[in-house]
C-alpha cells in the first residue's frame, strides 16, 4: 500500500478478468511479467492524458513513469466510444474528457464463450483497472476488469482522486496557502494533468466577477463548499453574476461542486 498523505492511501489490487496477454498469446503472459504476480503491484487513479503523456523507461520491461513515479497497474473512468472485437481481444475506445485511450481486454484463447468477457455499449461511462502498456509508440492499458459506472459520482470522485495524488507527487502535499492564493507550488507551470494549475496566470485574465469569486472560496476553505446564495451575498453580487463567475471558473477547472450543483470549493481545496 503507498500512502500519499492526507488521509489517502494507495490500494494494491488483485485483478481477475483479462489476462492482457498482449500480441497472440491469449490470456498468458512470459517472461518477467509472468513472474511479477499482479497483487503486489500498486494501483493508481489517473486521467487519460496522464495515459497519453506517461514516460516509459528502458531501465526496467513494461514500465512507465507518471509525474516522475514508476505506475504499471492504472484504473481510470470514461465514456466508451467505440469498440472494436477482435479474434484475440476487444478494443474499447474510452473519453475522460482529457483525452482518449485505449483499452483492450484480451479474450482466452481457450475459452470460446469467455463468461468474464465485459459487454458495453457505446456512449456508456465505465471504469477500467489493467496495465500500462505500449505498442508503436502509442500508450494504451491492457485491461484486467471493467465494470460499468453506475453512480456518476464516482466519475466527479475519481477525477479528484487523480488530482489529489498528482498535486501530492508534483507539489509535496496538499497545496499551502500561499500556493492556493496565487503561487506555483513549486510545480511546473505545464504540469497539469487535464487543467491548468498555475492560478496566478489564470487569475491576471480571469473576469472581475471570476476574480472576486475565486478570492471569496480560497478565504472561506470550506471542504463542504460554497453555496451560491451566500456567495452572492457575502460577495454583493447577484446569483445571475455569481452564476457566470462559476460558469468560468468550472470551465478552466478551479473549482468544483459539492454538495449539489449550487455549492462550490476550490478544486486545490482539499
Amino acid at each position: 500500500m503507498n500512502s500519499y498523505g492526507g488521509g489517502y492511501s494507495q490500494t494494491n489490487y488483485g485483478a481477475t478478468g483479462g489476462g492482457d496477454g498482449g500480441g497472440f498469446f491469449g490470456g498468458s503472459q512470459s517472461g518477467s511479467q509472468a513472474a511479477r504476480p499482479v497483487n503486489e503491484e500498486s494501483l493508481r487513479p489517473v486521467t487519460a492524458k496522464q495515459i497519453i503523456d506517461a514516460e516509459q523507461t528502458f531501465t526496467k520491461e513494461g514500465q512507465f513513469r507518471i509525474d516522475g513515479v514508476d505506475v504499471t497497474q492504472v484504473t481510470f473512468v470514461g465514456m466508451v466510444r467505440q469498440i472494436s472485437p477482435q479474434t484475440t481481444n476487444i478494443t474499447y475506445r474510452i473519453d475522460d474528457g482529457t483525452g482518449i485511450v485505449e483499452a483492450k481486454y484480451w479474450l482466452d484463447s481457450d475459452k470460446q464463450d469467455d463468461a468474464n468477457r465485459p459487454i458495453f455499449q457505446e456512449e456508456q461511462y465505465v471504469r477500467v483497472w489493467g496495465r500500462l502498456r505500449s505498442f508503436g509508440n502509442k500508450e494504451h492499458v491492457g485491461a484486467h476488469v471493467m465494470r460499468p459506472v453506475t453512480d456518476f459520482n464516482e466519475i466527479n470522485y475519481h477525477l479528484l482522486e487523480a488530482t489529489y495524488v498528482h498535486l501530492f507527487l508534483t507539489r509535496g502535499g496538499a497545496p499551502t496557502a500561499g500556493a492556493a492564493a496565487g503561487g506555483d507550488g513549486n510545480a511546473a507551470e505545464d504540469d497539469s494533468m487535464f487543467v491548468e494549475h498555475n492560478d496566478a496566470a489564470f487569475l491576471r485574465t480571469a473576469s472581475v466577477k471570476a476574480k472576486k469569486m475565486y478570492n471569496y472560496l480560497n478565504q472561506s476553505k470550506s471542504n463542504e463548499g460554497t453555496n451560491m446564495h451566500i456567495i452572492a451575498r457575502d460577495t454583493g453580487m447577484s446569483i445571475q453574476d455569481v452564476m457566470a463567475a462559476a460558469s468560468e471558473l468550472l470551465g478552466h477547472g478551479k473549482i468544483y461542486t459539492t454538495l449539489d450543483d449550487e455549492t462550490f470549493a476550490l478544486l486545490e481545496g482539499f
